[in-house]
């Protein structure tokens, strides 16, 4: 989320407490109707020390599935698209420490690897647990670093990571026609380590993010860097723009058309006690080109 810097909530009664937690859950669960990818750059807002933070994020957004890029030629191209979400709950254990857990989902068409389409169909990819190690006092620097370490676990038949494979290490693809490596990954468990880079220049912040996921049961990785410029232009209100792109398996850049590129502008600002931040956006490349959108709420309690 953007607006990052956040005073520690003074004590509130329990009913007062739960009663805006309860409503925040009813409004994230009526949003799971609307379009809205759950694209995130962390760093930027970690819960306050002490204290817990419900986030709830969804996305609208182009899908890639490389086998619906011709890499099959028993297949036709078809479009695809997605609504994604995400839940997520953290803890502020110090200033620069935080722990969360996260469960993904996303109403989506169903691919099994080297199989045909499915249909459209609610789909979850288990939780992923993750902790942020933030260097001492980044709030009062200008340039600072971290790191992300994130566990993740997908059961059997949840939802597909984004991680490249060598197409003849696929059923049904091996030794067929097409590009090296393909997004046809199917692990059950998988490690990501995000090492972050955040900059402060007056009102204005950059933050870089670089996101390094090896699947730990079978084959496949990835390396998605990603990118925020963002303006403080008033205490409330931060605009700026986003970059996602997941370039191919770590130690490779797939061509163009096989990497997806996306560029949000985004703005954020806090609302009846929550954080609130939302973006438009844009696929640049064959394999992600499309419109895009996400939103994200945040609450402390």
């Amino acid at each position: 989320m953007l607006c990052r810097k956040k005073a520690p909530h003074p004590s509130r009664r329990a009913v007062s407490r739960w009663a805006r937690l309860s409503a925040f859950a009813v409004f994230a669960l009526w949003l799971t109707s609307s379009p809205a990818k759950a694209e995130e750059i962390l760093g930027t807002d970690p819960a306050t020390p002490g204290h817990f933070q419900i986030e709830q994020r969804f996305a609208y957004f182009s899908t890639f599935d490389p086998l619906e890029q011709g890499q099959n030629v028993n297949r036709a191209a078809k479009s695809s698209r997605a609504v994604t979400g995400e839940t997520e709950i953290g803890y502020g254990v110090t200033d620069g420490y935080e722990i969360a857990l996260t469960t993904p989902y996303a109403y989506a068409r169903a691919t099994p690897p080297g199989g045909t389409d499915l249909d459209y169909a609610l789909q979850t990819g288990g939780f992923t647990f993750r902790q942020t190690f933030m260097q001492p006092d980044y709030a009062e620097k200008n340039l600072y670093f971290g790191l992300v370490v994130r566990g993740i676990y997908r059961p059997p038949g949840g939802l597909t990571p984004e991680l490249y494979v060598d197409r003849n290490t696929v059923p049904g693809l091996a030794g067929t026609l097409g590009p090296r490596f393909v997004m046809e990954a199917n692990p059950n468990f998988s490690l990501m380590l995000t090492p972050l880079v955040g900059a402060r220049f007056d009102d204005w912040e950059i933050m870089f993010n670089a996101n390094f996921t090896t699947a730990l049961d079978a084959p496949g990785s990835a390396f998605e860097p990603s990118l925020r410029i963002a303006n403080h232009i008033t205490d409330k209100w931060t605009v700026g723009i986003e970059y996602f792109a997941n370039l191919g398996p770590i130690g490779e850049v797939v061509p163009w058309n096989q990497q997806t590129q996306t560029v949000y502008l985004v703005a954020g600002t806090k609302f009846l006690g929550a954080e609130v931040s939302a973006g438009v956006g844009y696929g640049l490349t064959a394999a992600s080109r499309g419109p895009a959108a996400k939103i994200s709420i945040g609450y402390d309690f």
